[in-house]
């Protein structure tokens, strides 16, 4: 029984984990891969002549960009044409914002983001990544590529760069919003010296209800009230409860908050004397001893990781609406009209 109980424990760990921290692979099992369906096309096909040709010619009232010379046949079927032309419009009208932008955004971000070792094995670790996963379940290499618009792997490693550099610019904007102020004032309410912690969960399931699960938690509780010593309880309730030595917990440990704020307030060689319900279901806290609070020196770059973090979670459309400035202070100027309102319609949906 013993076997199974730690078992289980392993199993359940960390059930106390904020439940907005998902990983890199749980992102890509929720189909969150940042891969704009309208960009299901393959680029190399798109590349070459065709763009090369393009100009601008000034049609009034509007601004059309235009191929300068559109009537080269593409393919004929059945005695019909398509021409060029007819490839550039189809393109424009389906695919031209997401094509437009990744290159727009390359141009500004590769001079601000050179190419260096840790970006290549990180983009390579990345496209390794996703890939392995979907094979998982049925995909070949080529099928996920052409599935997501990518004639190749490089291809998709090179857009994967362009996503690496927009978020190292998202993540530079997020801290030139950081003041000194804001470090301090974090410091001082939020910080405090690691905590060595225990936790016992009665979990909320399918075999434990909400009710049952506060009522086992009371019950726990109560011992320990009328004398019972942790490792009694623990023992005692192994089969009903997991049971976690968490080691020392510092203010920046991704918890929920109900949690950390139930620790925090606890004495040392504590344990809380109401249950504390947490997404997962109730715990007893106990809490040994703490350790010193570092200095806001040592800190700073870990307080400004937690306010960054704050204010991504607190506005969802902070990304999107970071990605806009960056191209207004780059000054990009549209000369085909038509083009300018497919972006200002594609900003307005953005940021719905």
């Amino acid at each position: 029984m013993k076997k199974e109980n730690n078992e289980k424990q392993k199993k359940d760990m960390s059930k106390i984990l904020k439940k907005n921290s998902t990983s890199k692979t749980e992102k890509m099992k929720k189909g969150l891969l940042k891969v704009d369906e309208n960009r299901n096309i393959i680029y190399s096909f798109l590349g070459g002549a065709l763009l090369v040709a393009l100009i601008t010619v000034i049609i009034w009232p509007d601004r059309i960009a235009t191929l300068e010379d559109g009537t080269q046949p593409v393919v004929t079927i059945e005695g019909k044409t398509f021409t060029a032309d007819f490839l550039y419009e189809q393109m424009k009208d389906k695919f031209s914002i997401s094509l437009l932008l990744d290159s727009i955004d390359n141009e500004i971000l590769s001079k601000k983001y050179e190419e260096n070792d840790e970006m290549k094995e990180e983009v390579q670790q990345t496209a390794d990544e996703y890939i392995s996963y979907y094979t998982q379940y049925g995909y070949t290499e080529e099928t996920f590529l052409e599935q997501n618009g990518f004639a190749s792997k490089e291809e998709f490693i090179d857009y994967l760069k362009i996503d690496y550099r927009r978020k190292l610019y998202y993540e530079d904007y997020l801290k030139s919003q950081v003041t000194d102020k804001d470090i301090e004032k974090y410091y001082n309410d939020e910080v405090f010296g690691d905590i060595n912690t225990q936790h016992m969960l009665v979990e909320v399931n399918e075999d434990m209800s909400d009710e049952d699960a506060k009522a086992k938690a009371e019950e726990i509780i109560k011992k320990l009230n009328d004398g019972a010593t942790w490792e009694e309880v623990k023992e005692e309730y192994k089969d009903d409860v997991t049971f976690e030595d968490l080691k020392y917990v510092a203010f920046n440990a991704n918890y929920e908050s109900e949690f950390i704020d139930a620790l925090v307030k606890l004495k040392e060689n504590s344990y809380t004397k109401e249950p504390v319900k947490t997404t997962y279901g109730y715990h007893i806290i106990y809490r040994l001893d703490q350790k010193e609070k570092a200095s806001l020196e040592d800190l700073k770059d870990s307080i400004i990781e937690q306010l960054t973090d704050k204010m991504d979670e607190e506005d969802p459309n902070l990304y999107n609406k970071t990605m806009i400035k960056m191209r207004e202070d780059a000054k990009i100027d549209f000369k085909d009209t038509v083009m300018k309102e497919k972006y200002e319609i594609y900003c307005d949906n953005l940021l719905k």
